[in-house]
């Protein structure tokens, strides 16, 4: 026969190896959920941060600011603003009506020009500077007034690597917005008075009649 303190020592020792291999894997769900929840909420927000950086280059350059381009065979680089510094063919955000600056710099001594074509890629208004082949050598472009019809600005002996967009924004969208919300106010003010009044009318014809149904029944 076996020894029974010896069964009763076996099965004790089985009994707590067990409940230790039970709570070492609860220990692991645990950190598992937290990692992921640390993952998921950083990678959230380093996301988030990223694309609000992305989306603030989009804002118009200020008319008051002069728009620098450097000219080289592979690409126009942007000098200045900063929202257009060190890109290769920025995007230029520009209002439209306004009236801007552009000065262009040759950086590797071959022939640039500089012009601002529609959609058709025809100059428009005749924004164009001549060509120039002195490295070093810059030229101005005066553009009067922004108009929507500026999609692209564009090197022309290399018009296939020195291109970049032009969006026009609209001056007058924030006026505009501000007068719908300024109309749609007056008359949300303007019905919701109604409301009011037509309440305390009734209200006072209910009263009345209240009286009046009184009256006569003590009478």
């Amino acid at each position: 026969m076996s020894d029974p303190k010896l069964n009763r020592r076996k099965f004790v020792t089985a009994a707590g190896t067990a409940t230790a291999l039970v709570i070492a894997g609860c220990a692991d769900e645990s950190g598992g959920e937290g990692n992921g929840d640390e993952n998921g909420g950083g990678n959230g927000m380093d996301d988030g941060a990223e694309n609000g950086d992305e989306e603030s280059n989009g804002e118009p350059i200020d008319p008051s600011e002069t728009i620098e381009l450097g000219a080289e065979v592979q690409a126009w680089m942007g000098q200045a603003p900063d929202q257009i510094a060190d890109e290769e063919n920025p995007t230029l955000v520009l209002q439209e009506g306004e009236s801007y600056q552009f000065t262009w710099e040759n950086l590797d001594g071959q022939e640039h020009n500089l012009e601002i074509v529609d959609d058709n890629d025809e100059v428009v208004d005749d924004y164009s500077t001549e060509n120039m082949g002195e490295e070093g050598e810059t030229q101005d472009l005066e553009v009067d007034e922004i108009t929507s019809e500026m999609v692209e600005y564009v090197c022309r002996p290399h018009e296939s690597s020195m291109r970049g967009e032009i969006q026009i924004e609209s001056g007058n969208g924030g006026e505009n917005g501000e007068e719908e919300n300024g109309e749609e106010n007056a008359t949300d003010s303007e019905d919701g008075n109604g409301m009011e009044n037509g309440e305390e009318e009734n209200g006072n014809e209910t009263e009345n009649g209240g009286e009046n149904d009184s009256e006569d029944d003590g009478m």
